[in-house]
């Protein structure tokens, strides 16, 4: 589509002209009035920075050693780079480099990826099924330390202690409306699942975080993420309404009684 630019004020203006003018005047109102993503300022702002920066750097005595000690063991595991990086997209749409630690070794994690082809399917609602893909205590740990050298992300601007998982260009394509709020914040080291009490990460919560964001819910996030280290997965962990919502048995009255 090709748009006339306005003609210099020594040409002769025509009915045709004033009409191109009412035409280009309508549609810069129609571009001004349009829904523009705008990245001037992060979501949160400098309190949020400030609280990632200042966590992260009060406890760098303790997950510094235990990085290095990780490391240490994953190079005596396999001969692999045991630091690698995969591109992710950030705030504003910027490419950054998005560290991880590399533990299990590569054929390993390629095995992973290939089911067996022996393995006969389980029906869709066997408990047995669920229970397996519920993700235990050992499986966050060790996703825990995988993740561990993002808080180097951290304290580069890159990322944030609380936000949207990292995506890449490939993951963030498909999004829609949600793209938006995901593009208005830091990734996060911890997601956003636990906002909507579900096990996977929704796109429908990048907005619900973005409308709903304080200091106080950032810190409730990051706290859920921590003490979900000491629980066995959804599977065995009833929610707190469920509890609250539960009938105590009745009692039984005895004969003798």
């Amino acid at each position: 589509m090709l748009i006339q630019l306005p003609r210099g004020p020594g040409q002769p203006k025509s009915l045709k002209d004033d009409e191109c003018s009412a035409f280009e005047a309508a549609l810069r109102r129609d571009l001004a009035s349009a829904h523009v993503i705008s990245y001037d300022s992060v979501l949160g702002g400098w309190s949020k920075r400030a609280m990632d920066v200042a966590l992260t750097l009060v406890a760098a005595p303790v997950w510094a050693p235990v990085l290095l000690i990780a490391a240490a063991w994953a190079k005596l595991r396999h001969p692999a780079p045991v630091f690698r990086t995969e591109e992710r997209i950030g705030y504003g749409g910027r490419v950054f480099p998005c560290l991880y630690l590399r533990i299990t070794p590569p054929t390993a994690a390629i095995e992973q990826l290939h089911p067996r082809p022996d393995a006969a399917p389980e029906p869709a609602n066997d408990w047995r099924d669920i229970a397996s893909r519920a993700e235990t205590g050992r499986a966050k740990w060790r996703r825990l330390f995988e993740n561990l050298p993002q808080l180097l992300n951290v304290l580069r601007g890159q990322m944030s202690l609380v936000g949207p998982a990292p995506l890449s260009a490939e993951e963030l394509e498909p999004l829609k409306t949600s793209k938006r709020y995901y593009l208005s914040a830091r990734p996060g080291i911890v997601g956003l699942a636990s906002i909507a009490d579900s096990d996977e990460e929704d796109p429908g919560h990048y907005k619900i975080y973005a409308l709903s964001w304080s200091l106080t819910v950032d810190a409730l996030i990051l706290w859920d993420g921590l003490r979900s280290l000491r629980q066995k997965g959804e599977l065995w962990r009833p929610s707190f309404k469920l509890k609250r919502g539960a009938k105590a048995p009745a009692r039984r009255r005895s004969s003798a009684g």
